[in-house]
C-alpha cells in the first residue's frame, strides 16, 4: 500500500516537471522581453538624434518580435522623448518597414538583416540580436548574453558616422564598445 503511495506520488512530481519547465521558459521569455524593451526605450531617450529628426513623433519599429511590440505598446504608450510623442509599429517582413527612428531587428529575423539595411534610413538606428556585431558593419546597437543576462554592444564608429550621439550612462552601461 505504501509503495502504490510512492509510485503515485512520482508520477505526480514527473507530470509537473513539463509544467513548471513550462512556466519557467515562458517567464524567462516575459522577463527578457521587458528588459528588452526597458533597453529600447533607454535608446529612445539617451542617444541623441541630428536635429533634422527630433520632430513629429518618434517611431520605435519591431521586427520579427510580436511579443515585444505587444509589451512595448503595454508598458511605454503614451509615454515620449523630449517633445517625441513614442509610437510602435510591427513589421512583419522587410517589404512592411517604414521610416522610423529606431528599428529593433529580432533574431529570428537576423538572416534578413541585409534586406533590412537596404530599405532603412540612414538615420535609423539599428538594433539587433545578433551573437556579435564586431563583424558585421552597419550594425549600431546588438543585444547579446553574457552569463544568461542581456547586455548590449556599441558600434560607435557606425553610430558616429550617422550623426548619433550616444549620452555617457549608455557608454557606461554597454557590455562592450566596438
Amino acid at each position: 500500500m505504501g509503495n502504490k503511495k510512492h509510485i503515485s506520488f512520482i508520477v505526480s512530481i514527473l507530470m509537473l516537471v513539463p509544467s513548471i519547465m513550462f512556466y519557467s521558459q515562458d517567464a524567462g521569455k516575459a522577463a527578457r522581453m521587458k528588459l528588452q524593451g526597458i533597453y529600447l526605450y533607454s535608446f529612445a531617450k539617451k542617444v541623441y538624434w541630428p536635429t533634422a529628426h527630433t520632430t513629429g513623433d518618434f517611431t520605435i519599429g519591431i521586427y520579427g518580435s510580436k511579443d515585444l511590440y505587444n509589451q512595448l505598446n503595454t508598458n511605454f504608450k503614451g509615454k515620449m522623448t523630449g517633445s517625441q510623442n513614442i509610437v510602435f509599429d510591427f513589421y512583419e517582413s522587410t517589404s512592411d518597414i517604414t521610416d522610423c527612428h529606431l528599428l529593433f531587428v529580432s533574431e529570428e529575423k537576423s538572416n534578413a538583416i541585409s534586406n533590412v539595411k537596404k530599405v532603412l534610413n540612414e538615420k535609423t538606428l539599428l538594433v539587433t540580436e545578433l551573437k556579435d556585431i564586431s563583424n558585421s558593419s552597419g550594425n549600431m546597437i546588438n543585444f547579446v548574453y553574457v552569463q544568461s543576462r542581456l547586455k548590449f554592444q556599441l558600434n560607435k564608429s557606425v553610430l558616429e558616422k550617422n550623426d548619433f550621439k550616444i549620452g555617457q550612462t549608455l557608454t557606461k552601461l554597454a557590455y562592450s564598445i566596438i
